[in-house]
């Protein structure tokens, strides 16, 4: 699981990222984010492969983190 976290004088946000395998060998990459202290929202992608997954994942961490995002923060 990556962590990511944004804060400013206006906002303290989350981004995590988690990739795992469902019953039927596809990967799933779970996205929650929102402000902090809230669930948030959460959104899933499958892939028929963990290496497509784990693209994506890292696209998205160099977005946040061009945000301003923190992190990664592997937990």
């Amino acid at each position: 699981m990556i962590q990511l976290k944004y804060s400013d004088e206006k906002s303290h946000k989350f981004y995590t990222l988690l990739i795992q395998q469902d019953l039927f060998g596809k990967w799933s990459l779970l996205r929650q984010w929102g402000k902090i202290g809230t669930k948030g929202q959460v959104q899933i992608d499958t892939f028929d492969s963990y290496e497509e997954a784990r693209a994506v994942q890292e696209k998205l961490v160099k977005e946040k983190r061009r945000k301003g995002y923190m992190g990664p923060v592997a937990i």
